[in-house]
C-alpha cells in the first residue's frame, strides 16, 4: 500500500510572531524550539529549556517531540513527549496553564488544481479550515490574484497585521513612526500613506519622504519625494519589508532571507564574431536554462570553459538580463521588479572589490557609510559591521590590512561587504579561483554555513573538489544548455563516469553522448524531476549587438542611496585613508616633486631671474633659451606630477567601481572625490616643486594680476598639474588595464611638451593651434611667460607667442582655458565610465 503524502505546510505562531515551512519542504526537515536565539523558533521564557523541543517532517507528517525538557511540553493540560500534528494544534511550554503557547497549523500539499482559498488565509488567527485553502503553498483570494506575487510564490504568513487608526500612516526606522521598521535600509522617516481621495478609491496614496533606498508600489519605484496609488491587494515595499493592502489592513512581511528562486527558459545569443561570419548569424550562449531552488539552498554552477557560466550569472542576478525567459525571486519577476529587489541580491565578483591597503573593519565601515542611508548613525553602522565580522569569522583579522590576509580570508571579507545589507540571494563568481585545496574547502564550508543561516547562495566555480557541501549542482554544457541539475552525488551516476574531470572532458570533446543524443537531450527525461515546467515566456527581440531590444525599455541607473555631496564626502575620506595607509605611494608623492625640483635646479639661471646689471647683447640668445627652458621644465613637471598621480586610479579600481555603481554609487561623486583629493595633492606637490626650484632666484617685482610674481608662477604650475590630473582620470577610464594606461600617460606628457609653443610656434598654424587649445601646458606656459614678461625680458627673441602678452585679460584667458580643459576631461571620464557599468536592457 502506498502511504498518503505527508502534511508538509507548517505555520508556527507564538506571541504574535510567525514562522512557516512551505508545502515543498523535504522529509527530514527539522526546526528546533528553545530559549536561545540560535533556535529556529526562539521562545525567550524562563520556563523554556535551551533545547526544549523539535519539529520534524516525517513520512506521516510534522511531528513535535519534547527533548526531555526540564519543565515539559503540554497539550490540553497533559504532559506529552511527542505529538503528530494534524490541522490546528496548541501546546504550552514549561507549564500547562501559564507556559508560553505555540499554535501549530499544518496543511497537506495541494492538488494540481484547487479552488481559491479565502483571503483570510493571510491574516492572523489562522484556522484549520483556512489552511485547507493553501494552493501550492500560496494563499489566493477569490480572483486568484495571489497577492500579485506570481504563481510560484511560497506562502509567507504575515509577520504582523496593521489596522491604521490615524489618517496619515508614516513608515520608517525611527520610533515616532506609525509603523516602525527596524531595518538599516529604511530611512528614519521613509514614507507615509493617506487614504486615496479619488472617487471610488479604496487604497492609499503613498508618498515617499525623500528616502535613501526608495519606496516601491507593485515593484515600481515611487519618485523621490513623489507619490503613487497603492490599490487594494497592492504591494508596498520599503527595505526588506513589504506590506500587502487587504481590506484596509496592511499585512507586513519581512524578507528574512528564506526565499525560493527559479529560472525559466533563459536564453541568450550574440552575433558570431569575425568578418567571414554570415550576416545576421548568432551563437547561442544560454539555451533554455531552467531550474528551481528551495529556500536556504547552496547551488554550484559548473561546466567547462565557454559553457556560459558567466552569462548565466549575469542573467540570474539581473545585471545582464536574458533576452528570453524569466527569473523568479520568491515568485516575483526579478526583471520586472528589479528596482525593488536589487538590494536583496548580493554579488561577489571574481576580482576582490576591496581597497587592500585598508583594514577589514575600516573597509567595511566605509562600505556601510555608502550603502546605508545618510541618517544612519555611526553606532548603528558599527554594530552591523561587527555583526558581519563575527558571522564571517573575521574577528581575529578585523584590524589587519586586507593585503595581509590569506586568499580565503580576503574572499570572506568580500562576502562580508555584501552581507552588510542582509541580501537574501548571494551570488559568487569563482570564489575559489587561485586558492589551494585547503582554502577551497574552507571557502565552500563558509558558503554552506551562509546558506544554512537563512539565505540562498549560488556559486559559479571551476572547482569540483567540494561539491558535496552543496544542495544542488547545475552543470552547463558548451552552448549554454543544462547537462545536469540535481544533487551532487547523482552527477557521476548520471554520466556513468568515475571522475568529474572525465565529465568535463566528455562535454568539451563532443556535443553528443555515445548514443548520439545532445547533452541537453540526455538530461531532458530527468528535467521534470528537479525543475518545474517552463511557462510560456514572451519572447524579447534581440538587437544586433546581442543585447535585448527595447521591448521592455531601459532599466535606468541605480537609485542613489545618499545625496551626491554625502557620497563625495565618504569617498574623499576613504581615498585619503587609502593613500595614508600606502606608505610606498606616499613616498612616491613626496619624492617626485623633490626629484623634479633637483632637475630644475640643474638648469642655468636665465635672464630675468638674476638681479641687474643685464648681460650684454652677446648673451641674449643663450639666456633667451635658458629662460624658456626653465619655464618649460616647471610647467612640464606640473603636467607630469598631475598625470602620474591619476593615470592608474580608475582602471585599477574598476571592479570596485562596477560593484558600488550597481548598489547606487553616483559616478559624479566618484569622479568628484578623485578630482578633489588628487587636485589637492598635486597642488601641494606643485608648491613644493616651484619653491625648491626658484628659491634664491629673483623674479620680477610684481605679477600680471597679483602684487607678487612668485604666487603667479606657482598658480601656473598648479593649474597645469590639476588639469593634467583630470586628463589622467579620463585616460584611466579609457584604459582596460593599468599597463595600457602607462604608455598613454607618456603620450600625454609628450603632447604637452610639443604643444606648449615653447619649442616652435603653434600660433596661426591650422590644426596645430586648435589642438594646442586642449593642452594644459600651453596655457600654463602662457601664464608663466606673462608673469616674467618673457618677450620684453629677452629683446630680439625669435620665438614669441601673442598669448605671452602681460595683460590681465590674456592671463585670465589662459587660466580660464585650463579650467575648461579640466572640466572637459572630467566629462569625458564620466562618459568613459559608462563602459564599466552593467548594461540593463530587457
Amino acid at each position: 500500500m502506498v502511504s498518503a503524502a505527508p502534511t508538509r505546510a507548517l505555520l508556527v505562531r507564538q506571541d504574535g510572531r510567525t514562522w512557516s515551512e512551505p508545502s515543498h519542504a523535504a522529509v527530514g526537515r527539522r526546526l528546533t524550539v528553545g530559549r536561545t536565539a540560535a533556535s529556529d523558533v526562539p521562545v525567550d521564557h524562563p520556563l523554556v529549556s535551551r533545547d526544549h523541543a523539535v519539529l520534524e517532517l516525517t513520512d506521516q507528517g510534522w511531528l513535535l517531540t519534547d527533548l526531555a525538557s526540564r519543565n515539559g511540553t503540554y497539550r490540553r493540560g497533559e504532559r506529552i513527549s511527542r505529538v503528530l500534528l494534524e490541522g490546528e494544534v496548541e501546546v504550552r511550554l514549561g507549564d500547562p496553564d501559564t507556559g508560553p503557547a505555540l499554535q501549530l497549523l499544518t496543511a497537506a500539499p495541494a492538488a494540481p488544481k484547487r479552488a481559491a482559498a479565502p483571503a483570510s488565509v493571510a491574516g492572523p488567527g489562522l484556522t484549520a479550515g483556512a489552511a485547507a485553502g493553501l494552493v501550492d503553498g500560496l494563499p489566493a483570494d477569490g480572483s486568484g490574484d495571489r497577492w500579485r506575487w506570481g504563481a510560484s510564490a511560497v506562502f509567507r504568513p504575515p509577520t504582523a497585521v496593521h489596522s491604521p487608526t490615524t489618517v496619515v500612516v508614516r513608515i520608517g526606522r525611527a520610533t515616532d513612526n506609525t509603523i516602525v521598521v527596524p531595518d538599516l535600509l529604511v530611512s528614519r522617516h521613509h514614507a507615509e500613506l493617506v487614504p486615496d481621495g479619488s472617487p471610488g478609491g479604496t487604497g492609499y496614496l503613498v508618498r515617499d519622504l525623500g528616502s535613501a533606498n526608495g519606496t516601491f508600489v507593485d515593484g515600481s519605484p515611487v519618485p523621490r519625494g513623489g507619490s503613487a496609488v497603492l490599490p487594494e491587494g497592492g504591494l508596498l515595499s520599503v527595505g526588506h519589508t513589504r506590506f500587502v493592502l487587504r481590506g484596509g489592513d496592511l499585512h507586513e512581511h519581512v524578507d528574512d532571507g528564506r526565499v525560493s528562486f527559479e529560472a525559466r527558459g533563459l536564453e541568450v545569443s550574440a552575433p558570431v564574431p569575425g568578418r567571414d561570419a554570415p550576416k545576421g548569424a548568432r551563437r547561442v550562449l544560454l539555451d533554455g536554462v531552467s531550474f528551481s531552488l528551495e529556500e536556504r539552498s547552496l547551488l554550484a554552477v559548473v561546466g567547462p570553459s565557454g559553457a556560459g557560466k558567466s552569462t548565466l550569472l549575469g542573467a540570474l542576478t539581473g545585471f545582464r538580463p536574458a533576452q528570453h525567459g524569466e527569473v523568479l525571486y520568491d515568485g516575483r519577476d526579478l526583471y520586472r521588479d528589479y528596482a525593488d529587489l536589487r538590494h536583496r541580491i548580493g554579488l561577489v565578483p571574481q576580482d576582490d572589490v576591496l581597497h587592500t591597503q585598508l583594514t577589514v573593519r575600516t573597509a567595511l565601515t566605509y562600505a556601510a557609510q555608502l550603502r546605508f542611508p545618510a541618517d544612519t548613525s555611526a553606532d548603528e553602522r558599527a554594530a552591523r559591521v561587527e555583526e558581519v565580522i563575527v558571522e564571517l569569522g573575521l574577528t581575529a583579522q578585523a584590524d589587519l590590512a586586507v593585503e595581509k590576509l590569506s586568499g580565503g580570508q580576503r574572499k570572506r571579507t568580500s562576502v562580508a561587504l555584501e552581507l552588510l545589507t542582509k541580501p537574501s540571494l548571494l551570488f559568487l563568481d569563482e570564489p575559489t579561483s587561485g586558492l589551494d585545496p585547503g582554502l577551497d574547502k574552507s571557502v565552500m564550508r563558509t558558503l554552506r554555513g551562509l546558506a544554512d543561516d537563512g539565505r540562498t547562495v549560488v556559486v559559479v566555480t571551476h572547482s569540483t573538489a567540494n561539491l558535496e557541501v552543496c544542495d544542488r549542482v547545475l552543470l552547463l554544457a558548451p552552448g549554454g544548455s543544462v547537462a545536469y541539475f540535481g544533487p551532487p552525488q547523482g552527477l557521476l551516476e548520471h554520466f556513468g563516469l568515475p571522475d568529474h574531470s572525465d565529465v568535463f572532458l566528455a562535454l568539451s570533446s563532443s556535443p553528443r553522448d555515445a548514443d548520439g543524443r545532445t547533452w541537453k537531450e540526455r538530461f531532458r527525461p530527468h528535467a521534470e524531476e528537479v525543475a518545474p515546467p517552463t511557462s510560456a515566456v514572451p519572447a524579447v527581440q534581440a538587437g544586433a549587438d546581442g543585447a535585448a531590444g527595447a521591448a521592455g525599455g531601459a532599466w535606468g541607473a541605480p537609485p542613489k542611496r545618499q545625496p551626491v555631496w554625502k557620497q563625495t564626502a565618504v569617498l574623499v575620506r576613504r581615498y585619503l585613508a587609502v593613500i595614508a595607509a600606502d606608505r610606498q605611494y606616499v613616498g612616491l608623492l613626496v619624492g617626485l616633486p623633490l626629484a623634479l625640483a633637483v632637475l630644475a635646479r640643474i638648469a642655468p639661471t636665465p635672464l630675468g631671474l638674476l638681479p641687474p646689471p643685464l648681460p650684454g647683447p652677446g648673451e641674449v640668445q643663450r639666456l633667451n633659451t635658458e629662460t624658456v627652458t626653465l619655464l618649460m621644465i616647471l610647467v612640464l613637471s606640473g603636467a607630469l606630477v598631475g598625470a602620474a598621480a591619476s593615470v592608474r586610479e580608475v582602471v585599477e579600481e574598476r571592479p570596485i567601481y562596477r560593484r558600488e555603481r550597481a548598489i547606487g554609487l553616483s559616478p559624479v561623486a566618484y569622479l568628484a572625490s578623485k578630482a578633489l583629493v588628487l587636485g589637492s595633492v598635486v597642488v601641494v606637490q606643485s608648491v613644493v616643486l616651484v619653491v625648491l626650484a626658484l628659491v634664491g632666484r629673483d623674479l620680477p617685482s610684481s605679477g600680471v594680476v597679483l602684487p607678487w610674481a612668485f604666487p603667479e608662477v606657482v598658480l601656473a604650475v598648479a593649474v597645469v598639474a590639476v588639469a593634467s590630473a583630470c586628463l589622467g582620470l579620463a585616460i584611466s577610464a579609457a584604459a582596460t588595464t593599468a599597463d595600457q594606461a602607462m604608455p598613454l600617460m607618456v603620450l600625454l606628457v609628450m603632447a604637452q611638451l610639443v604643444f606648449t609653443g615653447a619649442l616652435f610656434p603653434v600660433d596661426g598654424r591650422f590644426a596645430l593651434e586648435q589642438l594646442a587649445w586642449l593642452v594644459p601646458a600651453r596655457w600654463g606656459f602662457n601664464m608663466a611667460a606673462g608673469t616674467v614678461d618673457l618677450p620684453a625680458l629677452v629683446p630680439g627673441m625669435d620665438l614669441v607667442d601673442p598669448l605671452w602678452a602681460t595683460t590681465p585679460g590674456e592671463w585670465w584667458l589662459a587660466l580660464g582655458m585650463t579650467v575648461v580643459v579640466a572640466a572637459v576631461a572630467l566629462v569625458a571620464a564620466r562618459l568613459l565610465l559608462r563602459r564599466a557599468e552593467p548594461s540593463r536592457h530587457r
